[in-house]
């Protein structure tokens, strides 16, 4: 049986992005994940926050991100976290379930990088699908927790 932790981090990208699919602020939020990269690579995050569906009517399987349960498990100390990605972690649950942020102290612990995916989530929930940049692509690719 599959779990969650065997799944290829291409594939995993994928199954996010199908599932978020046609909704923009739910679009917006996974896509700052993805191309951040250092939550879905995480062991701890892909155990509390994502569930990996592949009985779907169409056959391909999807990755459920639980905003609420990612939440929860920041907060309550569950996940190991620096400053930076605990920001975007918050960010892109105040996007998806529009939990309230300190946006603030959110941006001040981001860097240019990190400053960017987030100006482009924000585009990207008012409705703008083209506001990722084409220097990052559409890449699938998850890094290890190493490469953020």
């Amino acid at each position: 049986m599959t779990t969650i932790l065997d799944i290829p981090p291409s594939d995993l990208a994928a199954a996010l992005r199908r599932w978020a699919r046609g909704t923009y602020t739910i679009e917006a939020a996974t896509e700052l994940l993805i191309r951040h990269r250092y939550w879905p690579a995480r062991a701890e995050f892909r155990r509390l926050a994502i569930e990996y569906v592949t009985d779907t009517y169409d056959g391909e399987p999807l990755a459920v991100i639980g905003w609420q349960a990612a939440h929860t498990a920041l907060n309550r100390g569950r996940l190991a976290y620096s400053s930076s990605e605990a920001a975007v972690l918050r960010l892109a649950v105040s996007l998806a379930e529009s939990i309230p942020v300190n946006l603030g102290e959110a941006i001040s612990e981001l860097d240019t990088a990190n400053l960017g995916r987030v100006c482009a989530a924000i585009r990207h929930a008012g409705g703008d699908r083209s506001a990722w940049p084409q220097s990052e692509g559409s890449t699938s690719r998850l890094a290890d927790t190493e490469g953020r």
